[in-house]
């Protein structure tokens, strides 16, 4: 074997231990990446929607010179702002500017990333093209097949305002979860038992239900304020024991596609564990 033969060989094996070593012990962005769900820029919030509850994601990109991010969080605030239905809200008007992330980023990197953005989803590229998107609920699905962490519950949980009445209206309810910055409400009975949760794919099926039922219907002047929560709730609530592993947490979010589990201490409701939770958690451990 002469010296290049052997430099070459050389050069071939470092790039091969590069590539498993980035494998074995700093997954990217690349690694957990999906493709992409997108819609024309001239579609509708009605439109999104259909394609959101249809596909069962929390997102979907509406394609324009820039990719553009919307989410379920987007449509619910067109609800309670535009006094249109639905058909005829553009998607466009609530998308955000979808954040991209180089492919070989590390999985840490894009956590930090959602966290600190107070966002769900990145983009991620090759160089100036999107090839990906990467979710809080793939952050979750690889702590749990990867990280082993003893870490109680109650240390990550989220705490809060999270009931209202079963009586209340669905406009003072998704008010409730936007100004209080959370996707879900439990919903308590007369007697101050919980008997069901709604989130925000809760509001968007209902939207969906009437538009499809009249043109004209809207949620702000409508629907919204005529509807009670206590119509639209799930009645199951899935719930944790404080003492359960924050990976099996993850797995009941994986296996369930739910984005937060209740957590119960003596049979009563003191927190929620939600995917940002277990995101901030992969976060800090990294």
């Amino acid at each position: 074997m002469n010296s290049l033969h052997y430099i070459a060989l050389i050069k071939a094996k470092l790039a091969l231990l590069k590539q498993r070593s980035r494998h074995e012990f700093i997954p990217t962005a690349e690694d957990l990446m999906k493709s992409p769900i997108s819609i024309n820029e001239n579609a509708t919030i009605h439109t999104a929607t259909d394609e959101i509850i249809s596909k069962d994601i929390s997102g979907l990109i509406v394609q324009s010179d820039k990719p553009r991010h919307l989410s379920q969080k987007g449509i619910s605030e067109a609800l309670l702002s535009e006094e249109k239905s639905i058909r005829e809200i553009p998607a466009m008007s609530k998308t955000r500017e979808l954040t991209m992330m180089d492919r070989f980023a590390p999985v840490s990197n894009c956590a930090e990333q959602m966290l600190k953005l107070r966002i769900n989803a990145l983009g991620v590229k090759d160089g100036n093209r999107l090839i990906g998107i990467i979710t809080k609920h793939d952050i979750v699905k690889y702590f749990e097949q990867n990280i082993v962490d003893e870490t109680k519950l109650s240390e990550i949980m989220s705490v809060g305002s999270f009931f209202v009445p079963e009586e209340t209206s669905l406009y003072d309810s998704l008010h409730k979860m936007l100004d209080s910055g959370i996707s879900r409400l439990l919903v308590k009975d007369a007697s101050g038992m919980p008997v069901g949760i709604v989130t925000y794919k809760s509001f968007l099926k209902t939207a969906m239900y009437h538009a499809n039922q009249s043109k004209d219907e809207t949620f702000a002047k409508g629907f919204g304020r005529t509807y009670k929560i206590g119509q639209i709730m799930t009645r199951q609530i899935i719930s944790v024991s404080v003492n359960t592993s924050i990976a099996k947490v993850a797995k009941i979010l994986i296996d369930y596609r739910v984005h937060g589990v209740a957590v119960t201490h003596k049979q009563r409701i003191v927190g929620f564990v939600t995917e940002k939770d277990i995101t901030r958690q992969l976060a800090k451990l990294s």
